[in-house]
This record gives C-alpha cells, sequence and structure tokens, in this order.
C-alpha cells in the first residue's frame, strides 16, 4: 500500500501523542472556558503542529508546522464549543487525520523505508490503543450508564484498560491468540467479588466495558497485522 510508505503514519502518531499523551483534562477545560483566547489551546496546537513534523525526520517539511497548528487551532476552538460527545470526539479525530493524510500524500512525495512503516505502524497503534481507546470507551460507557452507577475511580480502571489493551496488541502481534482468552478469565475473576456485591447491573456495566475495550484492541491488532502483511 504505497500510502503507508509515505509520511502519514509517523505524523499520525505525533499527532496522536499531542493530542492525547500530552494534553491533560487540565488544558480540555481550560480551552473550554476561554475558548480561542486559551492559552493551553495555543500551547497545545503548537505541539499537534510540531510532533507530526518532527517525527517524519524531514527538515524540508518544516511548512507543514504553520498549516498544521492553523487548523488543528480552528478544529479544537470549534470542538471546544460543542458537547463532549462520541460523535464531535470522532468529527474532531477525523478532521485532524484528514489534514495530515492531504499534507503527507498530496503536498509531498517523500516516502520511508519499509522497516520504518513497519516500526511507525506498530507505534501508531500501539498509542492508539491506550488513552485514545480508553476515552472513546469512557465516553461511549458514560452515555449508557446512568449517573448512580458510575465508578468512582476512573483513573484505576483507565489505567488498568490501557495495561489490558496493551498485552492484547501484544498478544495479537506475537500470534499468541489464546493468551487473550486468560487475560479475560483473570480479569473477571478479581473483579467478580466487587460486582457481585453491587448487584447484576455493576456486573453488566463491567462486562460492557470489558467487552468493548477488549473488541477495540483485538479490532487495532487484526488492523496492524493486515497491514505489515501489505508492506
Amino acid at each position: 500500500m504505497e500510502a503507508l510508505n509515505s509520511v502519514f503514519l509517523p505524523m499520525l502518531t505525533g499527532h496522536l501523542i499531542a493530542d492525547f499523551w500530552l494534553q491533560p483534562d487540565t488544558w480540555v477545560q481550560h480551552k473550554r472556558k476561554n475558548g480561542w483566547k486559551s492559552k493551553k489551546l495555543i500551547l497545545h496546537a503548537g505541539l499537534a503542529s510540531l510532533l507530526p513534523v518532527l517525527f517524519t525526520f524531514q527538515l524540508d517539511l518544516w511548512l507543514f508546522i504553520p498549516v498544521i497548528f492553523v487548523l488543528h487551532f480552528i478544529t479544537d476552538f470549534f470542538k471546544s464549543r460543542l458537547p463532549d460527545t462520541i460523535p464531535a470526539f470522532l468529527a474532531d479525530q477525523l478532521l485532524h487525520i484528514a489534514v495530515l493524510w492531504i499534507l503527507a500524500t498530496l503536498a509531498t512525495h517523500v516516502s520511508i523505508s519499509e522497516n520504518l512503516t513497519r516500526f511507525w505502524t506498530y507505534a501508531a497503534g500501539f498509542v492508539l490503543i491506550t488513552n485514545p481507546t480508553g476515552i472513546f470507551t469512557g465516553m461511549f460507557l458514560n452515555a449508557v450508564i446512568p449517573d448512580k452507577n458510575k465508578k468512582g475511580k476512573p483513573d484505576v480502571s483507565a489505567w488498568i484498560g490501557i495495561f489490558e489493551r496493551v498485552l492484547i496488541i501484544i498478544f495479537i502481534t506475537t500470534g499468541q491468540f489464546a493468551a487473550i482468552g486468560f487475560l479475560i478469565a483473570a480479569k473477571s475473576i478479581f473483579r467478580f467479588n466487587d460486582t457481585h456485591e453491587d448487584g447484576n447491573k455493576k456486573a453488566e456495566y463491567f462486562l460492557l466495558g470489558t467487552l468493548l475495550s477488549f473488541t477495540l484492541a483485538i479490532v487495532v491488532g487484526l488492523l496492524i497485522n493486515w497491514l505489515i502483511k501489505t508492506l
């Protein structure tokens, strides 16, 4: 797949790191409160434009930085005016990624080697199944779980979800599919008492969140394997 040998994958990895790993919740709230005047919005747009270009290791692509900065700033400003919903989240990410795709495939003919393409495929996949997938899963559960049934300590659950998805990606990319079943069984055993104490509803929501988290991780893992085979 010719597009994979472009600089899109390193740019995508830089975007995911800047948008999720390097953007704390306090910055998101600051953007919502202050709009286009938010210094956190300016700082975030700067990181989101700098990292994708840095990860390409192509100095002649520096003109991409102001383009990404302006478009990321505008997109995030309008996103901060919208409710925190799954459609808004997906639209925001699709717009960011579309900009990177256009720049990487249409605005330059720079390409990377097969080994680097393989590396950035794994890198983008691993970043994707950490915070981005965790945020999406959390938004989905918030949409379907009544307030009284929501968990009180989301940070711990978020980290558990990240580690379990990382393990799933490792199992899939190394061909150890059977280990995924043991991971699901182990988590279910450890959490059985907690869910049993609060009744069937909590057990149902726990199972829903686990299945969604695992499904997304498996899909990303299979996608990584498919992309690697196409190289």
